[in-house]
């Protein structure tokens, strides 16, 4: 039942200039007719827009996306700021129109050079204090530039902003900076917004990506209007009495909704309230965002990048989009930017402790939730340029996100030479399909029906299952069908608790028809609008001995299912637990990717930044690689971005399965497995 290529084109095609995208269509909606562009592979982020290096460094790596610069509305509001050239802002020229003036020059000078520029639009957050009327308050009342942005879009600045019960705007703060939070569910926000995007285009972007894409439990009359249309759509008479406690809801009134974008309810003291609005804030959220920038936006002109810049940390339940369906997660937009923050630093990156400080469970989870769209994810890391770079480009992403350290000449040097590396061999990536030995299922339908824990599960075993190099792919819940799951041998149920009547039908017709199913404590109990379930059983399943209940059991658990794995026929990859591995096939060949995080973690006073990564090579990792059916494989050769030589290994071909020697990995190679028909 196990074939290859699987049906699912995971790494879908984008363009390679701002020229090549079509109007708001995702790539799946393309006809097969039509030519495909190539995919964006490589790109660059900074703030330091003033810096002496900047256009040198574009000139030397050529990156095809730069996302640099600043627009939206807390730029507008606060850049004649003094402080603006700081943190967060950090401009290049305090002042809104010098500022501006500074940004279209750049992005000429970028343009110049054959790059795409997309600007940082950071959307619902200003600076502004509502008691003493400052900051974006007094700009909008008092400084307001209509030539510039064209005539205010309300008289009343109060209309725009997300209120609390009293009518009253949330006060919040950052940065030592009282801020508001403009609500998307007002007309005359989305209008500024739509009046500030062009203002970006009209200085030279071709596209933009949005931070502070937030909602703070508003309870304005735009929500109201909006929470009850969409619970009237989803709820009978009956189940609105019921659950809520509403007989007429038309003329009901919230004192709450209580939704935060991020954010997830309390399972001990939420109410049924609480989890719909969670699901409305994240669906509303999106149709407003749509509004703005996939048909305004793309009105302005029809090739507009979009992109959102959100968090993820290790798969965290707070996540913006958490409960967004998979339908509508990042339709129409062109790439994904996930913060890691602090979570792969610091702390969390001790190589003594067992912490490789590695985002390869997260960057899985984004590459099966964007449909293989490009991502970014981002980590606060200044030191491991090498490893960042690496991680990203084995699984399908732009390679590093926050801290590019160009204006550092070890930093330099390591960006330009991956990225020149990506633009060399990037036949190693375009129309590659993932392929892995098991589907760690991903339990989103469990989390939004009360199950928190799920997520928990799937992110202990998973990490514990990536450190001992399984070849691993990530399977969201709503994509369970017989159609995706024959691509893999095996799938793993960590606490997927909630899973429809298909969903279940699916994998008991892969069990029954010999397919692997692991199964990690409970599944399936219940359906997909939390229902308890009778009958819950899958047939041939096999119970993981480990109870999941912390991170410490999920590798205790890890143990004996790559065992069984490997006795059910998966490859073999025999590394120290530092190694990643992930595998794409293309016509002719598979591309094994194998990323060492392994470095000198000792401290040097005399060392800073880039100059800190010091990768400690893994030598001698022998593979033992299953190969898709009826195929003679005619030569293993590998390339990396550390070592300008190609070389060529032995290798031997036993029953369906290649061996081979890899010498020594300093970060990353990508080792190639041709073959032809037997």
């Amino acid at each position: 039942m196990y074939r290859l290529p699987a049906p699912l084109l995971l790494t879908l095609v984008f363009a390679t200039s701002a020229a090549n995208f079509a109007s708001g269509q995702d790539a799946l909606s393309a006809g097969p007719a039509q030519q495909q562009p190539l995919p964006i592979r490589t790109f660059f982020v900074t703030r330091s827009l003033a810096h002496e290096q900047l256009i040198p460094y574009l000139e030397t790596a050529r990156p095809q996306i730069v996302q640099v610069g600043n627009y939206g509305a807390m730029f507008h509001g606060y850049a004649d700021n003094p402080k603006s050239t700081k943190t967060p802002m950090m401009l290049p020229v305090a002042g809104e129109r010098a500022a501006l003036d500074f940004q279209r020059k750049l992005n000429a000078q970028v343009h110049k050079l054959g790059l795409t520029v997309v600007g940082h639009f950071r959307l619902t957050k200003v600076m502004a204090d509502w008691t003493e009327q400052s900051g974006f308050v007094d700009y909008y009342n008092n400084r307001w530039p209509a030539d510039l942005l064209g005539p205010k879009p309300h008289p009343q600045l109060v209309e725009m902003l997300q209120r609390d019960s009293a009518g009253v705007p949330i006060q919040l703060s950052r940065y030592d900076n009282a801020q508001l939070a403009l609500c998307l569910s007002s007309p005359h926000a989305r209008t500024m917004l739509k009046q500030m995007l062009k203002c970006a285009v009209d200085h030279g972007v071709d596209g933009v990506i949005t931070t502070y894409n937030y909602r703070q439990s508003c309870v304005c009359s735009y929500c109201q209007a909006a929470f009850k249309q969409w619970l009237a759509q989803r709820l009978t008479p009956q189940q609105l009495r019921e659950q809520l406690k509403i007989d007429q809801l038309d003329e009901h009134r919230f004192d709450a909704i209580p939704v935060s974008i991020p954010g997830y309810p309390d399972p001990a003291q939420a109410t049924d309230l609480d989890w719909l609005a969670a699901r409305w804030g994240a669906e509303h959220f999106k149709r407003m965002y749509d509004d703005i920038f996939l048909d305004y936006g793309r009105s302005l002109r029809s090739d507009l990048l979009v992109a959102q810049w959100n968090h993820l940390s290790h798969v965290s339940l707070k996540e913006e989009r958490m409960f967004l369906p998979q339908s509508a997660w990042g339709r129409g937009e062109d790439y994904f930017w996930y913060s890691g923050g602090a979570s792969f630093v610091g702390k969390n990156l001790n190589l003594s402790e067992g912490k490789a400080g590695d985002a390869w469970l997260s960057c899985l989870y984004v590459r099966e939730l964007s449909g293989g769209k490009p991502f970014v994810m981002g980590k606060y890391d200044g030191i491991r340029l090498a490893a960042s770079m690496a991680e990203g480009y084995a699984m399908s992403g732009l390679g590093m996100g926050r801290y590019m350290r160009f204006e550092s000449p070890v930093g330099f040097e390591v960006l330009t030479r991956y990225t020149k590396f990506m633009h060399q061999h990037r036949d190693l990536y375009d129309g590659a399909e993932a392929v892995a030995d098991v589907a760690l299922v991903l339990p989103r339908q469990s989390v939004w029906n009360r199950r928190p824990e799920a997520l928990d599960a799937f992110r202990d075993l998973g990490q514990a299952l990536v450190e001992r190099q399984v070849l691993l792919d990530v399977v969201a819940d709503e994509n369970l069908t017989a159609e995706r799951l024959q691509n893999y041998p095996a799938v793993i149920l960590p606490t997927a608790v909630s899973l429809s009547d298909s969903q279940l039908a699916a994998l008991r017709a892969y069990s029954a028809s010999g397919g692997l199913v692991l199964q990690y404590d409970e599944a399936a109990t219940l359906d997909e609008s939390g229902t308890a379930r009778r009958d819950s059983s899958i047939d041939g399943a096999v119970p993981v001995d480990a109870a999941p209940v912390s991170d410490a059991d999920a590798h205790v658990a890890a143990d004996p299912i790559v065992t069984r794995l490997r006795q059910h026929g998966s490859s073999v990859i025999e590394s120290p637990w530092t190694v990643r591995a992930t595998a794409y096939q293309q016509p002719g060949r598979i591309v094994l990717h194998l990323v060492n995080y392994d470095r000198d973690e000792s401290p040097d006073r005399q060392l800073k930044g880039p100059e800190l990564e010091r990768p400690k090579p893994v030598k001698n990792v022998a593979v033992n690689f299953r190969l898709p059916e009826g195929k003679s494989v005619t030569s293993v050769t590998i390339f990396s971005p550390d070592d300008s030589q190609t070389n060529t290994l032995t290798f031997k071909q036993r029953d369906g399965r290649v061996s081979f020697t890899v010498p020594a990995i300093t970060v990353y190679v990508a080792v190639v497995i041709s073959f032809k028909e037997e």
